[in-house]
C-alpha cells in the first residue's frame, strides 16, 4: 500500500507547486487549502504524514498540529513554512508537534528525499524483531510527572522562577540540570537553577529532564558496579555534547540549533534502557572482559543482545515524539553515512563527537573516524584535534 501525504496550505499555487514536484513519487498525495478542511479530510481514512504551513488564516498551523496529535497521534507530523519563526519552533518543539521543520523555498528532490528518509526511519522502528523485545522491556522510561507541569507552565508562559522551584522539587534532576549548566560547552559556573535555564533555554531544559528520566533507576542502581558504569555513560553523554557543539561552531561558523542541542546528549540513551532491562546479562558480559582496549570497544558498542542500543534510544526518542533528528541521533551516530540520514554533516560531527569523547575518558586512540565522514566534512583528524584539545571537558 503507498505512504499518503496530506498538504496544508492556505496558497493554492504552493498545493499545486507539491502536487507536481510529487508526481510519480509513488506516494498518494492529497491536499487542503485550510487548518479545516485538512481535518475534514483525516476523518475520512487513514493519512501517514501530515506536512502543513504554519501562517494561515482561520486555524493556524500549530493549532492543526495539536488537533492532529490528539486525535491521530500515529500521524507523522511536519512543518514546511516561509517563516523562520525562532519562537515558533522551539513551541512547536517543546509540544512534540512536529517531526521536522522544514523552510520555504524548497528544492523538489530535496523535499521528496526527506519525506522517504522519514518514512524509512519509521519504518525501521517498526521491525518485528525490534517491537518484540520492547515489548518485553520492564523499564522503558516516560518523562514523568515534571516534564508535564514544566510543559504546562512553559505553554502558559510561566516566568522563570517557577519554573526554577519546579525542577528543584527534585533532587536529583536539579543535580543534571547543574552539571549540564557547568560543563565546558557553557562557560558558566553557577549552582542556581534559574540561573542556569536562562542559559540552557527551556527547550534544552526539557531534553536534558528526558535524558534523566532515563538514568534514574533507584532498583538498579543499588549494584555498584552498575552505579559506575551509569556514571561513565552520563559522563560520556555530557562531554560528547560538549565537543559536538564545538564541533559544529568550528565547522559551520554557527551555534549548533537548538531543535538538535542536545543530540550528544540523548544519542546513546539506549544503552541505559538495555542496562537497566537486561542487567544481569550486562554485567556477565562484563565481567567476562579483560582488555582494557576490549572493554573500551564494549562499553562504545554494547553488543550483548540481538538488538542495538542505537535501535533502542532511537525507539525511544520517537515514543517521546522528539524531533526526526534527535531520533536519527541515536540510530545512525555509528553510520553517519547511512542512506536514510537527513543531515548526514550533523551525524557525521556527533559520530566524531562520540569518537573523541571515549578516546578522551579512556586517555587512548581506540576508536578512529572514517576517512570519508573527515572528507565530507572538509576536515583533518590533525584539526579536529588541535580543534578538541581547546575544549576543557569534564
Amino acid at each position: 500500500m503507498n505512504k499518503s501525504i496530506l498538504f496544508v496550505d492556505d496558497e493554492r499555487q504552493i498545493l499545486n507547486s507539491l502536487r507536481r514536484a510529487f508526481a510519480g513519487s509513488g506516494f498518494d498525495i492529497y491536499l487542503a487549502e485550510s487548518g479545516e478542511e485538512a481535518l475534514s479530510i483525516l476523518a475520512k481514512g487513514a493519512t501517514d504524514l501530515v506536512i502543513t504551513d504554519v501562517r494561515m488564516p482561520g486555524m493556524n498551523g500549530y493549532q492543526l498540529l495539536k488537533e492532529i496529535k490528539a486525535k491521530y497521534p500515529s500521524i507523522i507530523r511536519v512543518v514546511l513554512s516561509g517563516y523562520n519563526d525562532e519562537d515558533l519552533v522551539i513551541n512547536i518543539q517543546r509540544s512534540s508537534l512536529a517531526k521536522r521543520y522544514l523552510i520555504k523555498p524548497w528544492k523538489n528532490q530535496e523535499l521528496i528525499r526527506t519525506v522517504e528518509q522519514i518514512f524509512s526511519v519509521e519504518e525501521a522502528l517498526k521491525n518485528k524483531n525490534l517491537l518484540e523485545i520492547v515489548n518485553r522491556i520492564e523499564f522503558l522510561p516516560s518523562p514523568g510527572n515534571i516534564c508535564v507541569q514544566l510543559n504546562m507552565l512553559a505553554e502558559q508562559d510561566a516566568g522563570i522562577d517557577e519554573i526554577a522551584r519546579t525542577i528543584e522539587s527534585d533532587q536529583s534532576l536539579t543535580a543534571k540540570i547543574l552539571q549540564v549548566a557547568n560543563s565546558a560547552v557553557y562557560g558558566i559556573r553557577t549552582g542556581s537553577v534559574r540561573q542556569a535555564i536562562n542559559y540552557l533555554g527551556i527547550s534544552n531544559v526539557m531534553n536534558i529532564l528526558l535524558s534523566a528520566a532515563a538514568f534514574n533507576n533507584d532498583r538498579a542502581l543499588s549494584n555498584p558496579c552498575l552505579r559506575k558504569d551509569i556514571d561513565m555513560l552520563w559522563k560520556h553523554a555530557i562531554q560528547t555534547n560538549n565537543i559536538l557543539a564545538h564541533l559544529y561552531k568550528w565547522v559551520t561558523g554557527q551555534p549548533i540549533p537548538d531543535m538538535c542541542s542536545m543530540a550528544g546528549l540523548l544519542h546513546d540513551i539506549g544503552k541505559v534502557v538495555l542496562i537497566y532491562n537486561f542487567t544481569d546479562r550486562y554485567l556477565k558480559a562484563a565481567a567476562a572482559v579483560y582488555d582494557k582496549k576490549d572493554l573500551f570497544y564494549y562499553y562504545e558498542r554494547m553488543e550483548f543482545m540481538g538488538i542495538s542500543h542505537q535501535e533502542i534510544g532511537a525507539y525511544l526518542l520517537n515514543w517521546w515524539e522528539l524531533p526526526q533528528i534527535m531520533v536519527e541521533s541515536a540510530l545512525y551516530h555509528h553510520d553517519p553515512l547511512d542512506e536514510n540520514v537527513t543531515d548526514k554533516k550533523l551525524m557525521c560531527l556527533l559520530n566524531i563527537a562520540d569518537i573523541c569523547s571515549w578516546n578522551s575518558i579512556y586517555g587512548e586512540q581506540n576508536l578512529t573516524v572514517d576517512p570519508e565522514v573527515l572528507d565530507l566534512l572538509g576536515v583533518s583528524m590533525d584539526d579536529i584535534d588541535q580543534m578538541i584539545r581547546g575544549i576543557k571537558t569534564d
